[in-house]
């Protein structure tokens, strides 16, 4: 009995191009985030607000940081702020809130 085999050039395409444009789009949501985040955390000083950034992990896997060696106490704030209580939890609500508009503005038909 013969073996054939077929090879195909077109996954070899279309894969890298599927890759490049999931990590685009990843990247964007996670530019929205941190955006967000730094409408919503607290502006005493704005140490904390441009000490966000973002960290790519990996092929569409991205990292919002906040804090550092300027800002250690990024963490806390992020969990208790007694002084400014409507900025709790500033990086978690905008995450929610770019998920929101991404279900309203792509997924409202399904």
């Amino acid at each position: 009995m013969k073996r054939v085999t077929f090879t195909t050039t077109l996954q070899s395409k279309w894969v890298p191009e599927t890759e490049r444009k999931l990590d685009a789009a990843v990247l964007a949501s996670t530019t929205d985030i941190l955006r967000g985040a730094q409408i919503l955390a607290p502006k005493a000083s704005r140490a904390l607000v441009n000490s966000g950034r973002i960290a790519r992990e990996g092929l569409a896997h991205y990292v919002v940081i906040f804090g550092g060696k300027r800002v250690p106490y990024a963490r806390r704030r992020h969990y208790e702020n007694k002084k400014t209580p409507s900025s709790l939890r500033y990086l978690e609500r905008a995450g929610d809130q770019v998920a929101r508009n991404y279900k309203n503005r792509y997924l409202k038909g399904l």
